[in-house]
């Protein structure tokens, strides 16, 4: 397992210098990264840096773990208000980011640290990239308190359902 760990000040420019600067090192440690799979993990990057940018503010410390073929980036931040859907009109310039999360990762989540949350995503690089794939609204999400703690995506599903054992048929009783 590589990890990496960096701190920014939350500005427009650092959100653009640290995704690029997430991609670079996961290519560098010679992970597989097609430019197509370069622009999702930026993009995951970009979702969770702007969301530390906007909302918090100060320092944003970032994570970067690759495991085998799972990267997983992680921001942290001094703000303790977990991120929440929203729906964001045609015309909104904000609102989706979550949505977007659901549509590019295998997993993504948050949550209070004692100092502020953190907001994590992971994406699997051996899976081929889906066009047209949606996230059901609501679907396998846990609420806390009003405010969303974790959500499985498509993707993230199939996996646990390739990793979990199938369950064992109810035992038949026979009555005479």
């Amino acid at each position: 397992m590589l990890r990496s760990r960096f701190t920014v000040e939350a500005t427009p420019a650092t959100v653009r210098a640290a995704r690029r600067r997430i991609a670079a090192t996961v290519r560098s440690w010679g992970a597989p990264l097609s430019e197509e799979q370069r622009v999702r993990l930026e993009l995951v990057a970009s979702e969770l840096l702007t969301n530390g940018l906007l909302h918090a503010g100060g320092r944003l410390a970032v994570d970067i773990v690759l495991d085998e073929h799972l990267v997983v980036v992680e921001v942290s931040d001094g703000n303790p208000s977990l991120p929440r859907r929203r729906r964001a009109g045609p015309d909104a310039e904000g609102g989706r980011g979550l949505t977007v999360l659901d549509g590019l990762c295998l997993l993504r989540g948050a949550e209070a640290t004692e100092t502020g949350k953190r907001c994590f995503a992971v994406l699997d690089l051996n899976a081929p990239v889906r066009h047209g794939e949606e996230a059901p609204p609501g679907a396998l999400v846990a609420e806390d308190a009003g405010h969303e703690r974790w959500s499985l995506t498509p993707a993230g599903g199939r996996l646990l359902g390739a990793l979990l054992p199938a369950p064992e048929p109810p035992a038949r009783s026979w009555t005479s």
